[in-house]
């Protein structure tokens, strides 16, 4: 199938006959693994196998021949789901191309299924046609009626920038201002429905009206969950220039959004939104660090960074002992601190990462803080702790990272953490939004809406 009229189609045809092979051939051995499976189905050979079978198989034998293969996650079925129907769409084509936006979309969350069935090189090689699919917006300026963003037409955009970075970030060195400014990197986010409960939680929580005190972010969608870290991170630091934003032009439509995540979250018109924030990253920090407060302090252990963060030095001392001694800090410790600090957000990113890279003694101490942690956040009027966890045992990291991550998912179900996801269906819409800018943000809202 090939065609210059619609290049966005054919790259989606493409990419769906690598995927329909490889799962193929990863679903037939799946149930041949279990017995009586493809007798049961009339399945005799690979080829018997289609894409529009693999939601009906995924469905039917998810328990017994795929559950334990996947990640933990309902919504692996559901993309299963949406690439299907996409692949039903480009067999039906219409007279006019399908939307980049659609295209890309689809592709990201075809080399993700093909990552964790693991099929590195059939994942290459579709992250290759989209690299080239982007490459030709960049030298034809061709996407239909969409209106790509300056960095895509000046040839600035590349996959990578997907990869959001947290700390560089919180440090000012973020590599695009779309992730370094607040009003630039909300104006190209789309907010899902989940993205949305996590500002209003938030905002609720620190004016002490409620809220889920300690959140829990899984996604499916690669870059999900510190994207969402970013935008709740520039929502507290940057609320206040966000509210100040123009009612007409360009950002008229986000101005409207964040009026009324603000108004949802009952928070008084009139106050301006002041809160501490630490963020802590675990692929970043070590208990090697050499890090110091002011006055010489280390900064070497997860709750004196914290501390340190949330309120300086003075801050600190509420859990100096303890962190000079590398042991958690007590639950009534933590207390006075947040109760000195007032309102604040705990955002942990990669908090597995950090925990499996460190011997059994420190892990121990470690499991013992998030503990205290999360009971004292939860206690608190106005303090709201969000960390990201693998998605499931196949990105924990290897025996010891799924160790970590059972651990760890098993002191947050004390507390009740929430858990608050990115939207499958809606990740297309992210990456659309970030790579055109808005002719009409209205659009943006209907999508919303719908």
């Amino acid at each position: 199938m090939s065609s210059n009229k619609s290049p966005n189609q054919d790259a989606l045809y493409d990419a769906l006959n690598i995927y329909r092979d490889a799962m193929r051939s990863f679903v037939f051995k799946s149930m041949k693994a279990v017995s009586g499976l493809l007798a049961e189905e009339n399945i005799q050979s690979e080829t018997d196998i289609d894409i529009n079978d693999f939601p009906h198989l995924f469905r039917k034998h998810w328990n017994v021949a795929f559950a334990q293969r996947f990640d933990p996650d309902r919504e692996v079925r559901s993309a299963v789901g949406v690439i299907t129907e996409a692949r039903n769409r480009v067999s039906h084509p219409g007279s006019e191309d399908l939307p980049l936006g659609y295209a890309s979309g689809r592709l990201y969350e075809i080399a993700d299924i093909l990552r964790q069935i693991h099929a590195p090189e059939q994942k290459r090689e579709v992250e290759a046609i989209l690299d080239k699919l982007l490459t030709r917006v960049v030298s034809t300026q061709d996407v239909r009626s969409d209106k790509p963003n300056n960095d895509v037409i000046e040839g600035t955009f590349h996959k990578s920038e997907f990869a959001a970075d947290l700390q560089e970030v919180y440090d000012g060195n973020a590599k695009t201002e779309e992730y370094g400014e607040a009003d630039i990197f909300f104006n190209q986010t789309y907010i899902t429905p989940g993205l949305r409960s996590l500002l209003i939680n938030t905002l609720k929580r620190l004016a002490g009206k409620g809220g889920d005190s300690v959140i829990q972010l899984k996604t499916r969608f690669g870059g999900g969950k510190t994207h969402s870290l970013i935008a709740l991170y520039h929502l507290i630091s940057g609320a206040n220039i966000l509210r100040e934003l123009p009612k007409d032009g360009e950002y008229a439509c986000l101005r409207q959004e964040i009026d009324e995540i603000i108004s949802e979250a009952e928070w008084d018109p009139n106050i301006p939104i002041n809160a501490n924030v630490s963020v802590l990253v675990g692929t970043y920090l070590s208990t090697t660090d050499t890090d110091k407060t002011k006055q010489g302090d280390p900064l070497n252990t997860l709750w004196g960074r914290m501390a340190e963060q949330l309120g300086g030095q003075d801050a600190y001392d509420f859990i100096r002992d303890a962190s000079l001694k590398g042991i958690s800090p007590g639950g009534n410790q933590l207390d006075d601190l947040f109760e000195y600090v007032g309102p604040s957000v705990i955002l942990i990113d990669e908090l597995v990462a950090y925990v499996r890279n460190v011997d059994t003694d420190v892990q121990a101490r470690l499991y013992t803080f998030i503990q205290t942690l999360t009971q004292s956040v939860k206690r608190s009027k106005n303090v709201v702790l969000v960390a990201t966890l693998p998605e499931g045992k196949t990105q924990a990291g290897g025996q010891v990272g799924v160790t970590v991550l059972d651990e760890l998912e098993e002191i947050l179900k004390r507390v009740d953490a929430v858990s608050i996801p990115l939207e499958v269906d809606n990740a297309f819409k992210v990456i659309r939004r970030q790579l055109f800018s808005p002719v009409q943000r209205v659009i943006g809202k209907i999508m919303r809406k719908n």
